[in-house]
């Protein structure tokens, strides 16, 4: 869907970005689709490689090794926004219509390592703060005299959704448009994410409609026991580039 109309701003904060329509990210699907079939075996690569870390990821929960988890965790910090801006530029090389070079994805990868790394960092301590607020939370609504069996366990249910649900979104909000941003304008970590931040408030409707389309297909994802991933992934990867392109003005 073509956007609604298109705003200039003169923040040197963050960039201009349009008005969309509320069904864009359908259209935005679509055209990952279109991307996947035109790139198969490069998506699929990809997609596995992400199928297989959420395998790791569940394996070390299960056997309860912590300390692997948490190194899997930092090495994912670290490897999710390479693994994302793959994705990303098979996009863009499908743009100019250029086949695919794992070569390219690579090269790119490196060059804009380091504001992937303060990227990471910046979203790693929001949800840090996220996991020590809940945590606050949690146990103020404990201690405060009620016993486990009376009211305090709807208030902490209710306090744990309520705080996981903001800041859910305020991770969503910083993070939907950073990488590609920083991909396609080498654009430094907290330009990105005031950005990211600008274009979902802006776009509220149609960001809702997108984190949802996201959240069910993450659903099916693991309802297919992560097999799913394989094709989920790619697909949401190319069409978060594709609501770039389409969100965030060119100057």
């Amino acid at each position: 869907m073509k956007s609604a109309d298109s705003v200039q701003n003169d923040s040197p904060l963050y960039a201009s970005c349009r008005k969309l329509m509320y069904d864009a990210p359908f259209g935005w699907l679509n055209e990952g689709w279109q991307d996947f079939r035109r790139a198969p075996w490069h998506s699929l690569i990809y997609g596995a490689i992400f199928a297989v870390i959420g395998w790791l990821l569940i394996y070390l929960s299960w056997i309860n090794e912590s300390y692997l988890l948490v190194a899997l965790f930092v090495c994912l910090l670290v490897v999710g926004p390479a693994l994302a801006f793959g994705l990303y530029d098979i996009s863009r090389q499908l743009e100019d219509n250029h086949e695919p070079s794992f070569r390219h994805e690579r090269s790119k990868a490196l060059h804009e390592m380091g504001h992937e790394l303060m990227l990471a960092l910046l979203l790693s301590l929001l949800f840090m703060f996220v996991l020590i607020l809940i945590s606050i939370v949690m146990n103020a609504l404990t201690l405060s005299g009620q016993s486990a069996a009376s009211a305090a366990v709807p208030l902490s249910d209710a306090g744990f959704l309520i705080v996981t649900v903001v800041f859910g979104g305020l991770l969503f909000g910083a993070s939907s448009f950073a990488l590609p941003m920083i991909l396609d304008k080498d654009a430094d970590a907290m330009t990105a994410i005031s950005t990211s931040f600008h274009a979902v408030w802006r776009n509220k409707s149609a960001l809702a409609l997108w984190a949802m389309l996201v959240l069910a297909l993450t659903a099916v994802g693991f309802a297919t026991a992560l097999i799913g991933f394989v094709l989920i992934v790619p697909v949401l990867g190319y069409a978060t580039w594709h609501g770039y392109r389409e969100t965030i003005i060119e100057k």
